[in-house]
């Protein structure tokens, strides 16, 4: 679990750690030490905000997914903007939640995620689609 407040990886840790099929191997707040822990715990799934300090979540990604390449992300972030969903999405994240989506779409998201599937949520589905 990658963010840099405290409160957002401590309720996510309670909601998380409170199904019996998962659990929060680790934490970091910044990217800097999200790629050290990602090294050290190699997640089944990795939750990672895109706004980070030292080092943004796409280089974290990227980083992460050049040297372990089934690396699975579910990018949690607050933005908003459609560039950062494509961006997230073509550089592997496996799910992309805005933060306000977390009490309906966190769980579903990390099970389909760790299954091996991408997971995107109708209402960024839609987005996306209009687009083009």
């Amino acid at each position: 679990m990658v963010d840099d407040h405290a409160s957002m990886r401590e309720g996510i840790s309670a909601v998380v750690n409170a199904q019996p099929d998962m659990m929060i191997a680790g934490e970091a707040s910044d990217g800097e030490q999200a790629i050290e822990r990602f090294r050290e715990l190699r997640p089944d799934v990795a939750l990672l905000d895109w706004n980070l300090p030292r080092i943004q979540g796409e280089q974290v990604l990227a980083s992460v997914r050049s040297e372990f390449p089934n690396a699975r992300f579910v990018v949690v972030t607050a933005l908003n903007g459609d560039d950062c969903i494509r961006q997230a999405l073509n550089l592997g994240a496996h799910a992309f939640l805005h933060k306000d989506m977390l009490r309906r779409e966190l769980l579903p998201a990390i099970r389909a995620v760790h299954d091996g599937q991408r997971y995107i949520p109708e209402a960024i589905a839609k987005r996306l689609k209009n687009d083009h």
